[in-house]
């Protein structure tokens, strides 16, 4: 977990619709906003090369609920709880239980089996026995409110009136202790009242609103607002630029920061407001939020649970999949390739291969969270074989650079002269995975350094089976294709129209400098 509080803590908390042709010169790229790889579920390729494969199937996601459990479950007598780690088998933390709840709340909803169910029930009951079904012993008002979701969704999965109670009861406690007309208004986000802060705010609005949705009452409702309406004012929310920053200070500073915690929660916050009252400015924060996310990491290296269900809470409620289900898809192709196959789990970073050793319960929930957040979608699958390959918005071929055969050797485009520097053999992976493999050199092709930047080199190096020599097809049109790189989410791309013009890889555009068309050598 990024946000300041939650590290001070505990330190477990440790394919594309077209736009118009665009051309990028060697020396700047142009913005674009659009992200949208068209990754629509059951759709058809209009392509006689190309079929399409399915990604994040039911059955990944099962895997991973699957490997949670077994990592991080524990069943003793009547208690059914979650641990911190798979070797530190400590009962987490009363915030901690509560918010992979949560988790294993959204991979219900995927797959509402009975014993899932019962699972919720269990759990439930066991967090609210052990912490009492009053939680004013406990001053961070953060906590109550995560507990306050995870009891509330619980409501809404059994119908237990026990839980809307109890969860109704402690948000409104929550609420008359931590809120004030110190700063103008807000939470507290601890009763030693030096910040008021966005984990406490944005996931006070999230239970309010499901406490509005279950009971009809619209003091939840009025109060989510009020709480909203000052944190949009309190400065800690940029709105021009959708970051969400970390608190007020009792003295009236802001803790600035990015982190995807506070992002998510804030565009669940806003999401459920709009949903709620029809007012476009909370759909326009959530998504101004959203794309500050998308932009910001192309693949999640950070606590990615919040902004995977706000994100998929935001698409699906509002007709917004064309736009950011391809970003959903990218962190599930990420998670699923680079996780622990021995628990099918991961941390939180889906850039780099998850290790053995200890690992922490609240480090994996976020797998669970974006396998079953993100519908199954399909992406395009191209026959195995050698070919040229002719970028789109000049028609020049891929090229290694002086016909180059060793590690580091950079890419460019260059006009066809039929040597094997041209020629590249695409190599399947399964699951809808390739790699690109020089003719000439054998080496595959390859961000360099493993980076997730964008202008990062693509380079041909030794294939060693990182996320950043894999890749995955999208189709912006017709007999072209796009190559998304699995460990960065970021295309290749074309930097440049002339010959020489060098690969880099830039966040998925649709542009004609990121299409590549496969034709026999």
């Amino acid at each position: 977990m990024t946000s300041l509080k939650k590290i001070q803590r505990s330190a477990i908390f440790i394919l594309l619709t077209v736009t118009a042709a665009t051309v990028f010169s060697a020396c700047k790229k142009s913005k674009i906003e659009n992200e949208n790889l068209e990754l629509k579920p059951n759709s058809t390729m209009a392509t006689t090369l190309a079929a399409v494969n399915p990604i994040n199937p039911l059955a990944n996601a099962n895997a991973a609920y699957d490997g949670f459990l077994n990592a991080f479950l524990v069943k003793s007598g009547n208690a059914t709880y979650l641990v911190d780690g798979i070797n530190k088998r400590d009962k987490a933390y009363f915030w901690g239980q509560a918010f992979m709840i949560t988790g294993l709340i959204d991979a219900y909803e995927r797959n509402p089996t009975p014993t899932r169910k019962q699972l919720i029930i269990d759990l439930t009951n066991s967090f609210l026995n052990q912490e009492t079904y009053d939680w004013s012993w406990n001053s961070w008002t953060d906590d109550i409110a995560w507990a306050c979701i995870a009891v509330i969704r619980a409501y809404k999965v059994t119908g237990d009136p026990t839980y809307r109670t109890v969860a109704a009861n402690n948000w409104n406690f929550a609420f008359n202790r931590g809120w004030d007309n110190v700063l103008g208004g807000g939470l507290w986000e601890n009763m030693d009242k030096h910040t008021k802060a966005s984990l406490a705010n944005n996931p006070m609005i999230i239970s309010g609103i499901f406490l509005y949705e279950t009971t009809g009452d619209a003091n939840y409702l009025n109060k989510s607002k009020q709480i909203y309406s000052w944190f949009r004012s309190s400065g800690i929310y940029n709105t021009t630029t959708g970051v969400v920053n970390e608190a007020k200070v009792n003295d009236g500073t802001i803790q600035y920061s990015e982190n995807s915690y506070n992002a998510g929660s804030f565009i669940n916050a806003a999401a459920s407001l709009y949903k709620n009252t029809g007012d476009a400015q909370y759909l326009n924060d959530a998504v101004r939020t959203a794309d500050f996310v998308v932009e910001k990491w192309g693949v999640m290296n950070q606590e990615a649970d919040a902004c995977a269900r706000g994100i998929a809470k935001l698409a699906r409620e509002n007709n917004l999949g064309g736009k950011y289900y391809p970003w959903l898809v990218r962190q599930s192709i990420a998670v699923w390739n680079n996780r622990r196959t021995d628990f099918n789990i991961a941390n939180n970073d889906w850039r780099n291969p998850t290790p053995g050793g200890e690992q922490f319960a609240m480090n994996c929930i976020s797998m669970v969270t974006i396998l079953n957040v993100t519908p199954e979608q399909e992406i395009v699958s191209v026959p195995t074989g050698t070919y040229r390959l002719n970028a789109r918005h000049n028609g020049l071929s891929l090229d290694a650079l002086g016909g180059g055969t060793t590690n580091n050797t950079a890419l460019d485009v260059w006009g066809y002269g039929g040597g094997n520097h041209q020629r590249w053999t695409l190599v399947s992976l399964g699951s809808g995975l390739y790699r690109l493999q020089g003719v000439g050199s054998g080496l595959s092709i390859n961000v360099a350094g493993n980076s997730g930047d964008n202008n990062a080199p693509v380079v041909l190096w030794d294939y060693n089976g990182g996320g950043n020599s894999k890749f995955y097809f999208s189709s912006p049109s017709s007999g072209y294709y796009s190559m998304i790189f699995v460990n960065s989410g970021k295309a290749a791309d074309v930097a440049g129209t002339g010959q020489g013009a060098k690969i880099l890889q830039w966040k998925p555009t649709g542009s004609t400098n990121q299409q590549w068309q496969f034709v026999a050598p």
